[in-house]
């Protein structure tokens, strides 16, 4: 190989080993040069980052003030649109109406009015003005097809209860509840006898007093209405509720002319039961039966106002002080108008002497009970008991045995319920001295 070859080939070796250190020396003089640019710009950079930072937590901030701005709009929006939505289905349903309206047959009114005009034209000219008064009155609301079925009907949404007269025996006789119908009252009907002696005279025996017996007589009332099931359901006031207060209503009405009157047949004994009125009778303790005071007179309590007054005090005086405290009169409306019309010698009222007061409730201090069971005084032939006085709580006794109870029962007649309501109840005598039974009898 000759030299010059030779020479090259080791010159390009030289430079192939020399590049890569001058590469390297190279690179260790950048390095220690951006190290010494590093360490000398060090302060100014972290003061520029830290402005950096300042720049984007601001830029932050004024995002998140944008974003709320943003979302109170985005709340607005929606609610106007909410607003929107509403209002345009509303709109929807009045032009559905309008739609609806507008498809439906209509009539021609003005052809209609054309017409009628020319019939009234034409009935004047005829008929003149009596014609047309005529010819108006053929629609009017008490003929349907002449206009009536254009009347509205209300119907008022509650029930009007007529009144009707309860006996107030309950509220002042006994009351007394038994759990069976055999009830029993023992009564003293005798006094025990005394006499006065000497230190030594002979005792003699004497008599003991003795007892009576009283009974209570028992009866059941009952109803048995029935309602369709449809009016239970339908109706627009409870049906069921109604009923029941108006069965219970009827059964205090019949129990207290039972409580008067009764004769004891499926019902109780009233107080009136077994007496004869025709005449007076004194009482009988053994039996239970009251006195009766009969004045005599035909058809009245008196021959005169005054003697009415005398009368009636008698009974007051016939009956034993002991019973007295707790004593009242009881009479119909009409008999308590004969007395509050009775007038002295001087022409005053005996019971009302101030008009503007209201009617004597008192007769010779005693309360007047008002019981339209009782008898008016009679106008035409016979006998009757029109007063009442005395203690009627002891006089008599009412004995409840079962109260109002009600079966509801649907099943006897498919498509209506029967409301089978009962009561049992009943009575006695308890003290025949303590009430008078005043009569009068009409020839």
């Amino acid at each position: 190989m000759s030299e010059e070859i030779k020479n090259d080939i080791v010159e390009e070796t030289v430079e192939a080993v020399e590049a890569p250190v001058e590469e390297v020396k190279a690179e260790e003089v950048v390095e220690e040069t951006v190290e010494e640019t590093t360490e000398a710009e060090a302060p100014a950079e972290a003061e520029e980052k830290a402005d950096d930072l300042e720049l984007v937590r601001k830029a932050v901030e004024e995002v998140a003030a944008e974003n709320v701005a943003t979302k109170a709009a985005l709340e607005e929006a929606a609610s106007k649109a909410a607003a929107l939505e509403a209002e345009l289905s509303a709109k929807a349903e009045a032009l559905e109406e309008l739609e609806a309206k507008a498809a439906a047959p209509s009539i021609n009114t003005l052809e209609t009015k054309e017409t009628e005009m020319e019939n009234q034209f034409k009935t004047f000219m005829q008929e003149g003005v009596d014609g047309l008064r005529a010819k108006g009155a053929d629609l009017q609301i008490s003929t349907d097809a002449q206009g009536g079925y254009s009347l509205p009907e209300e119907l008022r949404q509650e029930i009007i209860r007529l009144e009707k007269e309860v006996s107030p025996l309950r509220g002042v006789v006994s009351v007394a509840s038994a759990s069976t119908t055999d009830v029993k009252q023992l009564v003293s009907v005798g006094d025990a006898a005394s006499g006065w002696v000497g230190e030594t005279d002979a005792r003699s025996q004497t008599n003991a007093p003795e007892l009576a017996q009283r009974s209570a007589t028992f009866g059941e009332v009952y109803a048995r209405p029935r309602i369709y099931q449809h009016m239970l359901e339908d109706s627009f006031f409870n049906a069921e509720a109604w009923l029941a207060g108006e069965v219970a209503r009827q059964f205090a009405e019949v129990e207290g002319q039972a409580f008067l009157n009764g004769d004891g047949s499926n019902k109780p004994v009233g107080i009136l039961n077994g007496l004869t009125l025709s005449s007076s009778s004194a009482a009988n303790d053994v039996t239970g039966a009251y006195e009766v005071i009969n004045n005599g007179v035909d058809g009245a309590l008196g021959a005169t106002d005054a003697a009415i007054i005398d009368n009636l005090r008698a009974v007051v005086l016939s009956v034993k002080t002991g019973y007295l405290p707790e004593s009242k009169f009881m009479m119909n409306r009409a008999t308590h108008n004969v007395l509050a019309q009775l007038k002295n010698g001087d022409g005053e009222y005996f019971l009302q002497r101030n008009l503007t007061d209201s009617a004597a409730a008192r007769l010779f201090g005693y309360d007047i009970i008002i019981n339209e069971d009782m008898a008016d005084i009679p106008a035409t032939t016979g006998d009757a008991c029109p007063i009442l006085f005395g203690n009627f709580a002891r006089a008599y006794q009412i004995v409840d045995r079962v109260g109002v109870s009600m079966l509801r029962d649907p099943y006897t007649n498919p498509g209506s319920v029967m409301f089978y309501t009962r009561k049992r109840t009943g009575s006695m005598v308890l003290d025949a001295s303590a009430l008078k039974v005043v009569a009068v009898s009409k020839a």
